[in-house]
Parts: structure tokens; C-alpha cells; sequence
């Protein structure tokens, strides 16, 4: 179809007249509506010379053109238009609702979308048209209202085609303004080429809507087959229709199938056909679920299912057809019969349980002694009055000592009784002391506690009574006073017995008891530590509890007097901590647990610590860890001891300026130093200050306290890990320690460590 040398009338005449049927034939065999729209896009473009064109559809509800195809040129997406074609002042929507020729410059075209100077609109009808030839193009008032420059071509007088009773399929947009006796021929063509467009439009339609059908039949298939129940039709014989891939597995035989299940498949037939005619003569099918007993063909077993039966819309099937789905309902019958027997036997052991308590409540209203039940939580279920007397205030009660009374009797008791339910043991015995909420008198009671365990011996509740120690705690405080002056008594005269003789055996064993001294008293502080720590514990724990008005309110003064004795405590606490650490030491009992750790954890974690110091005394904390540095094989805990005595040290000791810390890796070692820029220390008092209970100016020990074991223990602990301390000081500039530890300590044992801690603080330093 190309034009060559041809001029553009001769190709527009060869296209109407013997190549034309060519180009219906193809636009009326290709395979969809976009591909005929291309074609003919490019055809007119070749007859026209190359010009650019533009396909405008109708859609589906006849109210508009869209855009559907252009040739030569593209519209972006955001200067698309849409003309609707109630709009009788737009030149599309003229050209199409009245199969008019327009043309119109480019106001016009860019009305329509399109980027021409003019454009020249031919109508593409749905059906053939009768006319002649169109005549030259007049000025329409109507359109240039909106649009100047517009122009109807006029059908030729006598020849005036006939469009009544007819709808367009679409306009097609050519660019420039052609000359008349090609206008005409375009004319022609366009009206030729409408109804194969239309024709395409419909078929595409039918072929999608076809395909559409398909995926729709495939989806309800697979969701069909997909169900779990067995889903059959029947027609209004009783004869299966359709039953999806569930329902095959018990209706339909299968080649291959051995006589048993052959057999099975028929008796469901029988069954469900029976099923469906007494369904139908008891009055048709209802959408109540019916239950149908039929085979499992696999197993032999038998299967119940409940039956909902639909008949089909007459739409569907106009001889009456139903529906019917199965479903397995097998388990859940015997789920229903098991739940029912264990339901009554649920009712029966209710009434025995009711029987039981209404027992329990007489017997425990009728004993002396507090009887309390719990739960594994430790919270109280159930008690006596005489248990409520003690944990439950009167009614209506307003008195807050009585309450804080009551209050306190709960929380000992359900400590115990948490510590209990958490443990192995079935049963204990204990002694707690309560109040008396009336008057607050304490009461030593004894509780005896056991377990209730079900069959899997988890355990259910505590039940708790309480024995009245009263008496009891009486006698034995008179027994004792009576023991001790008795022993007092007996140490006296044995005292002034022994006397004489001690003097003569003291001159021979007190040689020896002072070589013994210095290590019997390490181990004497040693093997003392819980007993020295224990009444300084409860001593601030009391404190404490006082302070918090657990034993009523203070005054403002005794207040202030609890909390001096309460830090008083707690530095004494410290101060036998460090004793007793030192004493540890020298008996070869400090335990040390050797691992990979990592240091900068500890540092941070030290770091955290000593802060509030630090921030309390306005100082500035600088912290440098090398990231270099290897994981450690120490003790994790002496290592976190060390460094924050020294940094314990540094702050107390700095009035003004800042504390460092820095670690790095030296070869084998880690180098810790702990720098400060406080008092400093003198050259001479370098060699002293890591002997025990040593400070170097007794005139500042009462100033910054402590006992002096603080270095002393730190040298001590650095050498069970195999490492060294040293310092660097100017007084009056500040003070540097330097500590190198190993890498790895596993090159001395754990026993070789503590035997030269040992041997250490058996002979201290000159």
C-alpha cells in the first residue's frame, strides 16, 4: 500500500476502489480490536501521505469517546481527553453523533487532545451508509461558540446519506486539511471501514467475555474440588450430575478398585439415593441438616455426615436439580457423646465437691487454731475465723494501725508460703511471729504447711495451720536464762579452777600460739563472715523497715537518728567487707574462676558505678578503651573489684579536676591505668601505701576515712590473677596506677595462685 511516486488522489483512489476490499479483509481477520486499529491508522497515514492519525471509540454505554490508538505521534497519559457526546458544541462529538466531516484548527484539535495544527474528523459508522460525495466545507455557528475555525462538511444535494436509526463506532482524526476530492474519498472509506472495526469490537468483546467465562469455570472447579466436603448435584431423577474430587472418593468407582471398595461405593449409592427419596417424599428438600450413615471405601469404617440439600433456580435447571453438601460430622459426634459423659461425670463430681467443702468448712470452723488454704500463687482461698482475726480487718474498720497490723501478718505469711510453693518439699515446719491486730502484741506461731498434689503430682493448694507458740517461747526464754546463769556459774568456778594451772601451761604454748595467731585470726575472719555480716545486715534492714514506717510513724528527730545509724551501718558493712576480704586473702580461701571475658563490659559496667561520686563531687570522668584489646582468660569479678577501688580511691582523693580511665594491650599484658588529679602522694610514701591498715597521713584519715586495706587488698587481688601494680604520683598533681594483667592466666593454677596469695600475706612486704 505504499504510495511512491503515486500522488496522494491516485492512492486514495486505488484505496477506495481495487485495494480497498484488501484492507477490509485484513481489518476484518486480525486477531483483536487493537491490532484492526493499528492497521487502519497506518493505512490512512500511508494515504494521506504520511500524515498523523487519531482513533477515537465510543464506549460501552454510548456516552463518550476515548481515546484508543494513535499513528505517527504519542499523547502522554496526562493530555488524554475524553469527550462526552451530550456535548453537541465539541467538533468530535458532532462529527460522531451526526456522521459529519469537521474540520478545525488547532484550537479544536487541542479541544480533542491532539497536538495538530488542524485536524479532519471522519466518522466511523457500525453500519454501511448510502451517499455521494461531500461538497466544501461550511462555517458552523454552533461550533464557534466554543471553537473558531470549525467547518461541516455538506453532503452533495439528492445525495444526502442515510444515518437515521444507526450509531457510530468511533471518529477518526487525521491531521492537516486535505483537498475536497480527497476529503470525500476519506469520507468513504471511513464509512467502509466503521462496521469491520464494529464488527471486531463485538468479536474481541464475545472472545474475552469467553475467556472470562473459562477462568471463572476453572476457579469454581478448583474451589469446588478444594473443599473438604463432598459436594454433589442430581437431577430430579436422583441421578449424580456433578460431585466434586470428595465426593468421587465415596460415590464413583474407579478402575482398579478392589472388590471391597467396590462393594463400599455401592452401598453409599444405595444409601445416598435412599437418602434423596426419602427426602423428596417427606416433603422435599429443606435447608435443615439431615445425618446420612455411609462407608468409608479406604478403611471399611463408618462415617457420619449431616446432609444440606439446595434445589437449583429453575434458571439453572429447568427440570428441578439439587444440591446436596456432606459433611463429616464422625468426629465430632464422638467428640459430642464424650463431651456429654464428661459432662456428667463433670455434674457428679461437682455435687461430691460441694459435699466435700460444705465437710471441709465445718471442720475448719470448729478447730482452734488458724487453718488457711492457698493457691500455688500463695494467695488465700480459704481460711477460719480464727484465721481472719489475724489477716482479715473487721468489716467497716477505718483504724490504720489495725490495718497496717493485718497487712503485716499477710506479707510474712505469704513469703513463707511463696518460698514453699516455689520448692521440692511436700511439707514444712516454721516459726514466724505476728501481730495482734487488736493491740499489737506479737504472737510466735509455728506453721505447719502441706502440699495438695493431683495425679500428675503438680501441686494444687497449701494448706497452712498455726500453732499458738505463746507458751511455749515463755518456757524456752526462761530456760535459757536459767541455762546461761547456770553456764555463767559453771564458767566462774572452772575459770577460777583453771586459773592455776593455766598460768604454769601459758609460759610453754604461747611461743607457739603467737606464730599460730596471725593465721588463726585470718581464718577466724574468714570462717566469721556470715556470722559478722548477718546482725549488721539485719541491723540495716530493720533500719530501713523502720524508716519506712513499718512499725509506725517517727518523729523528725528520731528519723534523723535512724538514718545516721542506718549510714553508720552500712559504712561499718563496708569496712568489714574489706576486712574480711583481707582475711580471705591471707587464709588462702578467696576463691578465683578463671574464663574468657571481656573487658570492656566490666569497664562500663564500673564506669556506671562510680558516676554519681564523680557527679556528686563536680568532676570529669574520662573513660579511653582500646578496641584492640583481646578477650581476657580471668576473673571477671576480682578484675571489676580492682578497677573500681582504684577509681574509688582517685574520686575520693581529687577534690577538683577530672579522673581517667584507659586500657590498652602491651604485648602479652593488658595495661590498666586509673589517673587522677587529686593530693597526689609523696616520693617517700610510695613503698607504704599497699601495706594493710596503712595510710600515709594519719592527719587525712579522719577527713576521708576508710581503714587503709583498700590498695592493700587490690595489690593482693592483681597477684592471684598473675599481675602488677605500680604507681606514679606527684603531690599536690596527681596520682597514676598502672596495672598489667595477663592475657591468659591459665599458665598458674588456680591452687597456685592462692598458695602465693598465701605465702604473701604470710610475709608482707618490708
Amino acid at each position: 500500500m505504499s504510495a511512491g511516486g503515486r500522488s496522494v488522489t491516485t492512492t486514495i483512489s486505488s484505496l477506495l476502489g481495487t485495494e480497498l476490499p484488501g484492507l477490509l479483509s485484513d481489518l476484518a481477520e486480525a486477531p483483536d480490536l487493537d491490532a484492526a486499529a493499528v492497521l487502519l491508522l497506518e493505512q490512512f497515514s500511508e494515504a494521506t501521505g504520511g500524515r498523523r492519525t487519531a482513533l477515537f471509540v465510543v464506549d460501552r454505554a454510548f456516552r463518550a469517546l476515548e481515546p484508543r490508538g494513535t499513528f505517527g505521534f504519542t499523547v502522554p497519559p496526562e493530555d488524554r481527553k475524553v469527550v462526552a457526546l451530550e456535548d453537541s458544541g465539541h467538533p468530535m462529538a458532532v462529527s460522531a453523533v451526526g456522521h459529519e466531516v469537521v474540520l478545525c484548527d488547532a484550537e479544536g484539535a487541542r479541544g480533542a487532545g491532539l497536538p495538530f495544527e488542524r485536524v479532519l474528523l471522519l466518522p466511523l459508522p457500525q453500519a454501511r451508509y448510502r451517499g455521494g460525495p461531500v461538497s466544501r466545507p461550511e462555517r458552523s455557528p454552533a461550533l464557534d461558540e466554543r471553537f473558531s475555525g470549525c467547518a461541516v462538511y455538506a453532503w452533495a444535494p439528492g445525495e444526502r446519506r442515510q444515518r437515521s436509526g444507526h450509531t457510530v463506532f468511533g471518529v477518526l482524526a487525521v491531521e492537516g486539511r486535505p483537498e475536497d476530492a480527497l476529503v470525500d474519498a476519506l469520507a468513504n472509506a471511513a464509512l467502509l471501514c466503521g462496521p469491520v472495526l464494529a464488527r471486531a469490537s463485538v468479536l474481541d468483546g464475545l472472545r474475552r467475555a469467553a475467556e472470562r467465562l473459562d477462568e471463572q469455570r476453572n476457579l469454581l472447579t478448583t474451589i469446588i474440588n478444594a473443599l473438604p466436603d463432598p459436594i454433589v448435584i442430581t437431577d430430579a431423577t436422583n441421578r449424580v450430575v456433578v460431585q466434586n474430587q470428595r465426593a468421587e472418593l465415596l460415590l464413583s468407582p474407579r478402575e482398579g478398585d478392589s472388590e471391597g471398595r467396590r462393594r463400599a461405593v455401592e452401598i453409599n449409592n444405595l444409601l445416598f439415593s435412599s437418602f434423596l427419596s426419602k427426602a423428596v417424599l417427606a416433603g422435599g428438600f429443606r435447608t435443615t441438616a439431615r445425618e446420612l450413615n455411609l462407608v468409608d471405601p479406604h478403611e471399611g469404617s463408618d462415617l457420619l455426615f449431616e446432609v444440606l440439600a439446595h434445589p437449583l433456580p429453575a434458571a439453572i435447571s429447568r427440570q428441578g436439580a439439587y444440591v446436596s453438601v456432606l459433611r463429616d460430622v464422625t468426629d465430632l459426634k464422638r467428640a459430642s457423646i464424650e463431651l456429654e459423659r464428661q459432662f456428667n461425670r463433670a455434674r457428679v463430681t461437682e455435687m461430691e465437691a460441694t459435699r466435700e467443702r460444705d465437710r471441709l468448712n465445718l471442720i475448719l470452723n470448729n478447730v482452734g487454731d488458724p487453718i488457711l488454704v492457698t493457691d500455688d500463687q500463695a494467695k488465700i482461698i480459704l481460711m477460719n475465723p480464727q484465721a481472719e482475726q489475724l489477716f482479715e480487718p473487721p468489716a467497716g474498720t477505718t483504724d490504720r494501725v489495725l490495718l497496717q497490723r493485718v497487712r503485716g501478718n499477710d506479707t510474712k505469711f505469704s513469703t513463707l508460703i511463696s518460698d514453699f510453693a516455689v520448692s521440692s518439699a511436700t511439707e514444712r515446719r516454721e516459726r514466724i511471729t505476728l501481730l495482734q491486730p487488736q493491740d499489737g502484741r506479737e504472737q510466735p506461731m509455728e506453721v505447719v504447711a502441706g502440699k495438695v498434689l493431683n495425679e500428675r503430682g503438680e501441686p494444687l493448694a497449701i494448706v497452712s495451720a498455726l500453732h499458738d507458740l505463746t507458751k511455749q517461747a515463755e518456757n524456752e526464754r526462761l530456760y535459757q536464762e536459767l541455762k546461761t546463769l547456770n553456764s555463767e556459774l559453771e564458767d566462774r568456778i572452772r575459770m577460777a579452777t583453771a586459773d592455776l594451772e593455766a598460768q604454769n601451761l601459758r609460759l610453754q604454748w604461747q611461743s607457739s600460739e603467737l606464730e599460730k595467731a596471725y593465721r588463726l585470726k585470718s581464718e577466724f575472719l574468714a570462717n566469721m563472715s556470715h556470722e559478722l555480716r548477718t546482725p549488721i545486715n539485719a541491723l540495716i534492714g530493720y533500719t530501713a523497715l523502720m524508716l519506712d514506717r513499718i512499725y509506725g510513724e517517727l518523729t523528725p528527730k528520731q528519723v534523723e537518728g535512724l538514718t545516721r545509724i542506718q549510714a553508720s551501718s552500712q559504712h561499718l558493712l563496708a569496712l568489714i567487707n574489706d576486712i574480711l576480704d583481707l582475711a580471705k586473702i591471707e587464709a588462702g580461701k578467696m576463691p578465683v574462676h578463671l574464663e574468657p571475658t571481656a573487658l570492656r563490659p566490666i569497664l562500663l559496667e564500673v564506669a556506671a558505678q562510680i558516676e554519681p561520686l564523680v557527679r556528686r563531687r563536680a568532676l570529669e570522668f574520662r573513660l579511653e578503651v582500646d578496641e584492640s584489646i583481646p578477650v581476657l582468660y580471668t576473673d571477671p569479678t576480682k578484675v571489676k573489684q580492682i578497677v573500681l577501688n582504684l577509681l574509688s580511691n582517685a574520686v575520693k582523693f581529687t577534690h577538683r579536676g577530672s579522673v581517667s580511665l584507659t586500657a590498652r594491650a602491651v604485648g602479652q599484658h593488658l595495661e590498666i591505668r586509673v589517673a587522677d588529679t587529686g593530693i597526689g602522694i609523696k616520693p617517700q610514701h610510695l613503698d607504704v601505701i599497699f601495706e594493710e591498715f596503712r595510710q600515709v597521713d594519719q592527719s587525712r584519715t579522719r577527713e576521708y576515712g576508710g581503714t587503709g586495706l583498700g590498695l592493700s587488698i587490690t595489690r593482693k587481688l592483681i597477684s592471684l590473677l598473675g599481675g602488677e601494680i605500680g604507681v606514679q604520683s606527684e603531690y599536690g598533681r596527681g596520682t597514676t596506677f598502672i596495672v598489667l594483667l595477663p592475657v591468659r592466666s591459665d599458665s598458674v593454677s588456680v591452687d597456685e595462685q592462692v598458695t602465693r596469695a598465701a605465702i604473701g600475706a604470710m610475709n608482707p612486704p618490708s
